[in-house]
């Protein structure tokens, strides 16, 4: 889809890092495939300190009947790519309490090591990608199928919201992986795999207690294994309370003594007057109002860090042996999750957060205020709403109910050639509320004579009526998303080669896409009804051209991997993606492998056929915004533009190849290690032009139109809905712009990924120590392809995240702790001339867990104990003198301490 580039010098750069990785003791968990069969992710006893129950042999399973994530032939990982796998011991030394906290534990995952939230404050989607690339570019899997949206703005798929005890291991293929998998798996896969066999009743709650915070969780499983079938249910609560900004002290607002600006707000409940000519020059702060002088306010003390929320989630799978050849299976899981965002009450009406009072005969407000000495007929008043909502806080409350649900039967045909079809049925129902002001209402109670009709800015006069009137505007919106699969595939080996079985996939998609949203929004219906088809069909070949059978000095295994995927889009046409892996082991314990392939995002439905909308302002409003057009001077014109949907959208592209190498030597039994290089060039990521830029970049001159014609503006209105302004009274139009979402971005990043970890047996049990983590060497974007090139390394992102592993077991007894690191981020501030660059410090948070399992008799009999302190030293954030002081992302729950009860039965 895309060329490739010279790789001489990442290649020099990935041979000098291999060395060194190659050569390091350090350890850590995540492991790459080339360097682990499959009998290695479900840990043995004499590995992993597993209860009775969970080494029990009913959750073996056979390699061959395994579809390892990232390849689509059982028994086959992925060929020449890294994966790396969270066990169910992971899950359960970690701590995690649900998916969001699971995935804070992985370095190369965007959340590592921040807060347990939903992404967009509770909006819906929960996604975080990898590598510091956008959540659309990795593609969440549950068991290897397709997962539903359930986002407001966003239709790529969420992440499930598995219950604790339901998931056997996680595996993120950090690499392209659309030739498999088609749409969104542009940095890679996460594959959340769940137990298929349990015998007996598992139980686990957990409480935990933070500044300021609480959480608790619930969970509970239960199963039966009759050897020819198996069921599997399972349960989880889990809920938290929310953390203000004005619960963390290490916010940080005014930056003035640290060369910054006041970011604090003068749109504030005690209100700001400015008087003296039209442009309002002077400010008189209430209840005062001495001239110069302004209140000002910090909106992020009443907003949420991490928001209220609860969740209730269920897992149901079977699966039944009908012959010796056949089983029928299924799959379903159900969430429901409540966020209540806090936030601050909405200013007053316009951009600049106020409106304007009158005390003219016959247009005089009864709560007008003269400052002093001004003899003022009109002010302009800043205020926050707080006085109209009767509180110093408005809630958005988000529901999101989804389920995705998979059915089917595998076949053994001739040989061992196995043939699998199943369908999937996947639905979301988010329902958002969000308080706004009607601005009709508010200019209407600000133009008020009498206390009966009028606004009170400064107070609580304002009649509830009135009051009532102004905020009765909410947002209400429900948003049904659904997803319908149907799907074929023939995989298993096709001839003995000497090196080996000679195996191949083949099979075959549909899926349906739709979108409804209803409710209303700014004041007006918002219906949308957005529906595609999607036809599709993949193979890969599995090639051992060395092997056990014919292995040669520095031959002991090569095999090659192609694939290729087509996938046909009823709205934007068609996409082939191909990728070819390469594993090399030239020596006992050591595997060399690469890979090479495209990939492609899809545009979600809602960048598609997202509703139009035109807004006009004048060449005054024009003047003072991001839109001002740089090549006409001072003299702005009036001005419409387009946001929303593009039916001719195409799909983001992506070259991606990678280089590394797995080590797990002889000599030193329980030691792996494993290097990573990866490059990524990203393109026509979708988004808007944005800003002046638009005028001057020669890529957005097709959607620049200076003094349009008739037709093409009456061309361009067709298909937008008028926001602000009634088609038949524009005056001249000197610009219209058409700033719909477009594919005109492009990004650059490659680095490292690396793992080590050490595992040995001592006279009192076993020790463990790992380190893993991720390098960004380079990292850059650019707007279009013939905009500048900005170094997101020096503009905000982390060039590495850590994570360590050091524990013991001891009998019953298991300690571990963990030391997560983010490298300090490098950006630009704002200062009173302009802007400055600022390096904040590292942010590096300590966690600890320790377990014991009690005597296996009588009540105690299969119960253990656990209690975990995540951010030990409970660590400040790095400064930046910008964003509430924080460099970074960060987890602001701060020092948690929690206690676990888990039982089996």
């Amino acid at each position: 889809m895309t060329g490739t580039r010279n790789p001489g010098r990442q290649m020099l750069l990935v041979g000098t890092a291999l060395m060194a990785m190659l050569h390091a003791a350090a350890p850590a968990r995540a492991q790459s495939a080339a360097a682990r069969t499959q009998d290695d992710a479900a840990a043995t006893p004499a590995e992993t300190p597993l209860s009775q129950t969970e080494a029990a042999p009913a959750e073996a399973r056979d390699e061959d009947e395994i579809v390892v994530t990232g390849s689509s032939i059982r028994g086959v990982p992925p060929t020449g790519s890294n994966l790396i796998s969270v066990t169910r011991e992971d899950i359960r030394t970690v701590g995690a309490n649900t998916t969001a906290d699971l995935l804070a534990s992985v370095p190369q995952l965007n959340s590592f090591n921040s807060a347990p939230r939903a992404a967009n404050g509770g909006a819906g989607a929960f996604a975080p990608g990898l590598r510091s690339l956008p959540a659309s570019a990795t593609l969440p899997l549950m068991n290897g199928h397709r997962l539903v949206a359930g986002g407001t703005n966003q239709t790529n798929p969420d992440f499930p919201f598995l219950p604790d005890l339901a998931i056997e291991r996680v595996e993120i293929v950090a690499d392209g992986a659309s030739a498999i998998y088609g749409s969104d798996a542009v940095a890679g896969v996460v594959n959340f795999i769940t137990r298929k066999r349990a015998d007996g009743v598992e139980a686990s709650v957990r409480y935990g207690m933070a500044d300021d915070y609480t959480s608790v969780s619930a969970s509970a499983l239960v199963g039966h294994d009759w050897e020819s079938g198996a069921i599997v249910a399972a349960y989880q609560y889990a809920g938290n309370d929310n953390i203000l900004g004005a619960d963390r002290r290490y916010r940080v607002v005014d930056f003035r003594p640290y060369g910054g600006v006041d970011s604090r707000t003068t749109v504030c409940p005690a209100a700001n007057v400015l008087v003296n000519t039209t442009a309002y020059a002077v400010s008189y702060a209430t209840p005062a109002l001495a001239p110069n002088t302004r209140n000002s306010c910090d909106n992020g003390a009443v907003t949420d860090l991490v928001p209220e929320s609860r969740l209730h989630s269920a897992y149901l799978t079977a699966h039944q042996d009908l012959s010796d050849r056949v089983t029928l299976w299924g799959e379903i899981l159900y969430s429901d999750r409540k966020d209540i965002v806090q936030v601050p009450p909405p200013a007053g009406a316009g951009a600049s957060g106020g409106v304007i009072l009158y005390n003219l005969p016959g247009f005089a407000n009864p709560f007008f205020r003269t400052p002093p000495g001004t003899g003022a007929t009109n002010e302009f008043v800043q205020f926050r709403t707080d006085n109209l909502y009767g509180a110093d806080h408005i809630d958005n409350r988000f529901r999101v109910r989804a389920g995705n649900s998979s059915a089917g039967i595998d076949a053994r045909l001739t040989g061992d050639l196995r043939l699998t079809v199943y369908g999937t049925v996947d639905w979301a129902r988010n329902d958002a509320y969000l308080p706004a002001i009607n601005p009709a209402a508010l200019d209407a109670a600000a133009l008020g004579t009498t206390p009966a009709t009028a606004l009170d800015p400064f107070g609580n006069g304002t009649a509830p009526a009135v009051a009532a009137a102004i905020t009765d505007y909410a947002g209400d919106l429900t948003i049904h998303q659904r997803t319908w699969l149907g799907a074929g595939r023939i995989d298993g080996p096709l001839a003995d080669l000497p090196g080996g079985p000679l195996k191949i996939a083949v099979g075959a998609e549909y899926r349906h896409e739709a979108f409804r949203q209803r409710g209303i929004y700014g004041g007006n219906p918002v219906p949308e009804s957005l529906d595609r088809n999607i036809k599709s069909a993949y193979g890969e070949l599995f090639v051992p051209i060395f092997g056990t059978g014919n292995q040669v000095p520095l031959m002991r295994r090569l095999v090659l991997s192609l694939s290729g995927r087509y996938d046909d889009y009823s709205d934007f046409g068609s996409t082939f993606n191909p990728k070819v892996g390469l594993n090399w082991d030239p020596l006992g314990g050591l595997t060399l492998r690469g890979t090479y392939g495209t990939s492609f995002r899809a545009p979600g439905l809602r960048d598609v056929g997202a509703t139009v909308g035109a807004y006009y302002f004048n060449a005054a409003a024009i003047a003072g915004s991001t839109y001002r057009d740089p090549t006409r001077g001072a003299a702005q014109v009036d001005t419409i533009f387009l946001l929303g949907g593009n039916r001719g959208l195409q799909p983001e592209k992506a070259r991606t190849w990678s280089f590394g190498a797995d080590l797990q030597p002889a000599g030193v039994p329980g030691l792996r290690a494993s290097v990573t290089f990866y490059d990524i060039h990203y393109t026509d990521v979708i988004g808007t032009p944005g800003g002046s830029i638009a005028f001057t970049d020669p890529t957005f001159a097709s959607v620049v139109f200076r003094n349009p014609d008739a037709a093409q503006l009456s061309s361009l209105l067709s298909i937008a809905v008028p926001v602000n302004f009634v088609p038949g009274a524009l005056p001249v139009i000197g610009n219209l712009l058409d700033f719909r979402q477009g594919n005109f971005g492009v990004r650059d990043t490659n680095g490292l990924d690396f793992d080590v970890n050490y595992r040995r047996a001592t006279g009192f049990g076993t020790v463990f120590a790992g380190l893993a983590g991720n390098y960004i060497l380079k990292f850059e974007t650019q707007l279009s392809s013939t905009a500048p090139v900005s170094d997101q390394l020096s503009l905000g992102v982390p060039k590495m995240t850590l994570r360590g592993t050091l524990g013991a077991q001891a009998g019953p007894l298991s300690a571990v702790g963990f030391v997560n690191y983010r490298h300090g981020v490098t950006g630009l501030y704002a200062t009173p001339t302009g802007t400055a660059g600022y390096s904040a410090g590292a942010y590096t948070t300590i966690d600890l867990r320790v377990s014991v399992k009690l005597p296996d008799s009588g009540l105690a009999k299969g119960t253990e104990l656990a209690m975990q302190i995540n951010d030990l030293l409970d660590q400040t954030p790095p400064f930046f003198p910008a964003t509430d002081g924080i460099g970074g992302a960060y987890n602001p729950v701060g020092r948690y301490v929690a206690l676990n009860l888990r039982k089996s039965f």
